[in-house]
């Protein structure tokens, strides 16, 4: 299967490329769905972390940290533990119903918060909150393939590149938007549970949105009553999965590639307050100077990544990009030694950090079509899942691996370590491609 089909739109598809994709009907709604419900479960995360703050407080002898840090780790770990299963339902069944069902199981879910009370036995409390934050997880990870998978099926043939770009944007706004902004800001002007409560409705109208999709290609439940039987054919589905996303260069190159991009991002989350206070010599709530011109950044990025990657090719556009961020963390970790005042210091890092952004953009993007065109139909949803297994894995490392290395050998210096890996390996990349071609 050619990497380039999806640029070369045949003549009759040149008006539905001048039109505005938003305005194509099926996509607006499958946007709609991932908006919607995304900016819900985020919120919902935002309002689990208020409600075992609040079971700490009145019970006083919680630990603080430890609570809250359960609370995290119960919505995350079934990202591991649930992504490889996740695909197979994803290939064997209708996508669009699981995108119903899915949002509406997590709208209980929520519902189920609602009954909590703070005034309960602190440890029933917490573990009610838990056991429903897990189960809400453990449902969402069966949203993500399923959304993922129906993308090509409902662009049009041209503007995958375009669609994920968009995708990836709303992704980060609904982060911003559920867990940093408007979540939290709600939570101070009506309260956690009026924001939950809002949570079930919007989960609700992201399942209603759904049954307006066009019914999606399924494997098929293979024929078989017995439990172990069934057990042994999903399994083998599992293994099918990993094989074809690993026995294939452009498959396992996308993975890796936003893998890589995910990890990135979150060493660069871990070590900014840190980059803010000890090298631009800034407060640590300045931080924003780095955070806007980067969202930007990838607003400007979704903009250029249709036409970069029509002038360039997909996998030479995300070859670049991974080279040209390699270089920009390079920059960023040398600004000390690059510029003598920190008015200097302070502008280039905003331009790098905006520059970053795009970077970032130009990676992803053109990854994902990647896997979504590369990908057979009926094995998509698997391929997606092998993608969340292995990013969600690595995600854990710079969590817990970052902050220690900056504070071993200094910020600057992971940050430079890691430009010269990222750099080194696109712009190896980029010669190979010459090379082979």
């Amino acid at each position: 299967m050619s990497s380039t089909r999806t640029l070369d739109p045949i003549p009759e598809e040149t008006a539905q490329l001048r039109r505005p994709l938003l305005r194509h009907r099926p996509f607006l709604v499958l946007w709609l769905v991932q908006t919607l419900s995304q900016t819900s479960q985020n919120a919902v995360n935002f309002g689990l972390l208020v409600l075992v703050q609040g079971v700490v407080e009145r019970a006083g002898t919680v630990p603080a940290n430890t609570a809250v840090g359960l609370a995290v780790l119960s919505f995350s770990l079934p990202a591991v533990l649930v992504s490889p299963l996740s695909g197979v339902v994803a290939d064997r069944f209708d996508r669009r119903r699981l995108l119903i069902v899915t949002n509406l199981l997590r709208g209980v879910a929520v519902i189920g918060l609602l009954f909590v009370e703070s005034r309960w036995i602190p440890l029933v409390s917490l573990a009610t909150i838990y056991a429903l934050a897990f189960a809400s997880g453990t449902v969402g990870q069966f949203f993500g393939p399923a959304l993922w998978s129906m993308v090509p099926t409902v662009v049009p043939n041209g503007r995958l590149v375009q669609a994920n770009a968009l995708f990836n944007l709303t992704f980060t706004a609904s982060q911003l938007a559920g867990f940093a902004v408007v979540g939290p800001l709600l939570v101070k002007l009506i309260g956690v549970r009026a924001v939950l409560g809002a949570t079930v409705v919007l989960f609700a109208l992201s399942g209603a949105l759904s049954i307006a999709l066009p019914r999606a290609g399924r494997a098929g439940l293979r024929s078989s009553t017995a439990l172990g039987n069934t057990a042994r054919s999903v399994l083998r589905e599992m293994v099918e999965g990993l094989r074809l996303a690993g026995g294939r260069r452009v498959l396992r190159k996308a993975i890796v590639y936003l893998a890589v991009a995910t990890a990135t991002y979150l060493v660069i989350a871990a070590l900014g307050p840190g980059y803010v206070t000890q090298v631009l010599d800034l407060a640590k709530e300045d931080i924003a100077y780095l955070v806007l011109p980067a969202g930007l950044g990838v607003v400007v990025g979704t903009l250029v990544v249709d036409p970069v990657t029509r002038r360039l090719g997909i996998e030479r556009t995300a070859d670049a990009a991974l080279a040209v961020g390699g270089l920009l963390l390079v920059a960023l970790a040398s600004l000390p030694d690059l510029f003598a005042t920190p008015r200097g210091e302070l502008l280039a890092a905003i331009v790098l950090a905006a520059a970053l952004g795009m970077a970032d953009g130009l990676v992803r993007a053109p990854a994902q079509a990647l896997l979504q065109q590369e990908a057979p139909e009926e094995a998509r949803g698997r391929v997606f899942a092998v993608f969340f297994t292995v990013s969600n894995s690595v995600a854990f490392l710079p969590v817990f691996g970052a902050g220690a290395l900056a504070d071993a050998f200094g910020v600057t210096t992971v940050l430079l370590g890691l430009g010269c890996v990222l750099a080194g390996a696109g712009i190896w990349q980029v010669i190979a491609r010459r090379r082979s071609g």
